[in-house]
């Protein structure tokens, strides 16, 4: 016998099957499905058992805060270091997708999780240096409204997001490296080929395959995007300086891990950066200034004035990051940096301010 619902046609043994995915045995009385929460447990149990440290849930929000909130304990009864991520991104009133919860990432994180996506895949779309900055500070106030520690993935591009070599080329992977290796509350993310410039773009998109493991025969792939549904390629790419300046970032991030993880952010004022594109903060901690600053716009050198409360025009500007692309151009001056900044140049300097903190207003700090 078959079942008609929706227009689907089940036998009771396949609606049992979808039953036992629904997060809710009563929703009305918010009662969660005992059956699913088991066989969640047994997967903790197996990646425990097999050496795994976390879970990224994909689309956390699918399941609701009350299923999270026995899950990861559960984890940590086992394992206390067991980390979560949750695919999540902003506050939204509207689902982009018909049946899906709406998306709540404080929620996420106020269940358990460690980390969210966050919307720094977005970034080659805001359209000047305030957006982006506006963000980081939004980032660094929700922390106040969460327990202490929880942080964003530099999600600059996921494996859901067209290759950065669309948005730039090397150039514009070395800028967010660079963004993503200093900015508060971040974990940095990689996606495979990312590191060698690879553009997803595959010889096999719509060619006829005969050999599938389903019933299409037709190699359909994501455009520009890692193609996780074919038995595909190794990534890989032409562009092997995008890796040495990676792992220079990281390095540098290592070095300075205090100052990154446990410092202040201070947003600096500009002058004659009529277009909003360049970026400039400093990190701030025990005495130690890190100073960051980068041009947001990939097709053009842009020049201005970076107001550095405290610095001195004798500063020896020694960029801690290796130079790519056109070369900038930088002068210190007291309590200011002049600087003509080459396209999708990011820079980041260790320079003598230990008292910067006494002289800026736009001061913000991760709840740690």
């Amino acid at each position: 016998m078959a079942i008609e619902k929706d227009g689907l046609a089940k036998t009771p043994q396949g609606w049992n099957d979808i039953r036992m995915l629904q997060p809710w045995e009563d929703e009305g009385k918010r009662t969660l499905n005992p059956k699913l929460l088991e066989y969640h447990k047994k997967f903790v149990d197996m990646c425990i058992d097999l050496g795994i440290d976390g879970i990224r849930a994909d689309v956390a929000r699918t399941k609701p805060a009350e299923f999270w909130d026995i899950i990861i304990p559960y984890s940590h009864m086992r394992d206390p270091q067991f980390a979560w991520l949750a695919e999540t991104y902003t506050y939204e009133d509207a689902s982009p997708q018909a049946n899906m919860p709406y998306d709540r990432p404080e929620d996420s994180l106020r269940a358990g999780f460690d980390a969210i996506y966050g919307q720094y895949h977005i970034f080659h779309e805001w359209p000047d240096a305030t957006t982006f900055m506006n963000y980081v500070k939004e980032q660094l106030d929700m922390s106040y409204r969460l327990p202490k520690g929880k942080s964003l993935i530099g999600s600059f591009a996921t494996h859901d997001d067209i290759s950065p070599m669309f948005h730039g080329g090397a150039d514009y992977c070395n800028l967010t490296m660079g963004l993503q290796a200093t900015l508060p509350m971040l974990n940095p993310y990689i996606v495979d080929g990312y590191q060698t410039g690879d553009d997803y773009l595959y010889a096999f998109e719509d060619k006829y395959n005969p050999v599938t493991q389903t019933d299409n025969h037709e190699m359909t792939v994501h455009r520009g995007r890692l193609d996780i549904f074919n038995l595909s390629r190794k990534p890989g790419g032409t562009q092997p300086a995008i890796g040495k300046f990676m792992t220079s970032a990281f390095d540098m991030r290592d070095k300075y891990i205090d100052v990154i993880s446990k410092g202040t952010f201070i947003q600096l004022d500009k002058e004659n950066d009529k277009n909003d594109n360049i970026i400039a903060y400093a990190r701030h901690y025990n005495g130690k200034t890190l100073l960051v600053v980068a041009n947001k716009n990939v097709n053009r050198a842009v020049a201005c004035k970076i107001k550095v409360p405290t610095l001195k025009a004798d500063q020896e500007l020694k960029n801690l990051l290796p130079s790519y692309g056109q070369e900038s151009v930088l002068q210190a001056k007291d309590n200011e940096l002049c600087v003509d900044l080459g396209p999708a140049r990011v820079h980041v300097f260790e320079i003598d301010t230990p008292n910067i903190e006494n002289f800026c207003e736009k001061i913000y700090k991760q709840n740690l």
